[in-house]
């Protein structure tokens, strides 16, 4: 039976909070983190956090099993302001909200106001500037330059992939809607950051509308509605990601992790391209095994270049950005029901939020436009 559309809402949200919680306690690690925990080198399932805690990190110096990171606080805000809004967010109002959390950190999170303003602290320059503001933080510096400055890193980064990872789910089945609208809303891109942000939002669309992984990916990697192509080449992930694909095929779990952590050792451990092609690898590999997908994307080493590792990269990002796509394809159903508990028990033992009830609030408000759109339609 296929998963229905509330289904693989479920299935992305908490498929993308597994796979934050799953890389988190190894995230930037030393290479030999997993193995002397586990006594094995291949990360396979969720652990308890005990390290120092950091505004971008876990929040407690001791975390239960299943409990994410900035990723999944991202990912409940988004939803919160999406249902709040009755649609998605634009570029000003996510701008906003940001701004909201850094200003007013105790009405998000009280338990932990003082860590998330410190987490949101790197979003007041690029959200003064997206809303025509000064930054007392940049005296001096006019809102057209903080508009541009992004998160103070000014090459292509996740941001986008980390804040708005939901955004496609609320457009099941227009892909060229999802791509415009997550384009327009990360206002704080840098080149073709904006464009992964894009194609991630219109894959899970294209999921949503139950497109098999192999045509989901051919379809998603031909879209343009925003000719972003020009006279000099195409757009970078659209022209980069194709040949990469077509040689990981047929590679599956440790080969298929091995294979992309030396293919993508160049690119910085916060690159667009590196998440969003470990994401299409792992679904185009194991379309119908989560935890295997997950695992992949989890087993990441920042390689030197001669092929050492060098530590473990962004992996609690990889793992959640591709649990974002493959839940939305698998449903979820696919998802293992104590992993489930886990990662929501964890999660609002430390942050204090529901996903249960944000992910209810959010698939009704997704089904609810879906229905009415159908009545609408002759």
């Amino acid at each position: 039976m296929k998963p229905t559309l509330q289904s693989r809402i479920r299935g992305s949200v908490l498929a993308q909070a597994w796979g934050d919680a799953l890389g988190a306690p190894f995230e930037f690690a030393p290479p030999d983190a997993v193995e002397k925990r586990t006594g094995k080198k291949w990360l396979a399932r969720l652990h308890s956090f005990t390290g120092k805690k950091g505004p971008h990190g876990m929040w407690v110096s001791e975390a239960p099993a299943g409990t994410g990171t900035d990723d999944v606080r991202y990912n409940y805000l988004f939803m919160e302001l999406a249902v709040e809004l009755g649609r998605m967010p634009r570029d000003r109002e996510v701008a906003r909200r940001l701004l909201d959390v850094y200003e007013r950190p105790g009405d998000f999170f009280p338990s932990n106001a003082k860590l998330a303003r410190e987490q949101f602290e790197l979003w007041e320059g690029v959200s003064r500037g997206c809303l025509g503001e000064e930054s007392p933080r940049y005296p001096g510096v006019p809102p057209a330059v903080l508009a541009t400055r992004s998160i103070g890193i000014n090459y292509p980064t996740l941001a986008g992939l980390l804040v708005l990872p939901s955004a496609g789910l609320l457009f099941p089945g227009d892909l060229a809607r999802a791509y415009r609208a997550a384009y327009e809303a990360d206002f704080f891109a840098v080149g073709y950051a904006r464009e992964a942000t894009a194609l991630l939002a219109a894959a899970q669309g294209a999921a949503l509308a139950d497109m098999s992984p192999p045509v989901l990916v051919d379809t998603v990697l031909a879209l343009d509605p925003l000719c972003l192509g020009g006279y000099f080449g195409d757009t970078f992930i659209r022209q980069k990601l194709p040949p990469l694909l077509a040689r990981a095929a047929g590679k599956k779990a440790e080969q298929l992790a091995e294979f992309l952590a030396w293919e993508l050792r160049h690119f910085s451990v916060f690159d667009p391209f590196r998440a969003l092609a470990i994401a299409f690898a792992a679904l185009l590999s194991h379309p119908d095994d989560p935890s295997l997908a997950l695992q992949v994307a989890a087993n990441q080493g920042d390689l030197d270049g001669e092929g050492h590792w060098s530590r473990y990269a962004d992996i609690d990002c990889y793992a959640g950005i591709t649990g974002a796509l493959v839940g939305a394809c698998c449903g979820d159903n696919a998802l293992p029901t104590d992993v489930v508990g886990q990662v929501v028990a964890g999660n609002k033992a430390v942050y204090g939020f529901d996903l249960e009830e944000t992910i209810a609030r959010f698939a009704h408000l997704v089904v609810s436009k879906q229905r009415k759109e159908e009545r609408q339609c002759p």
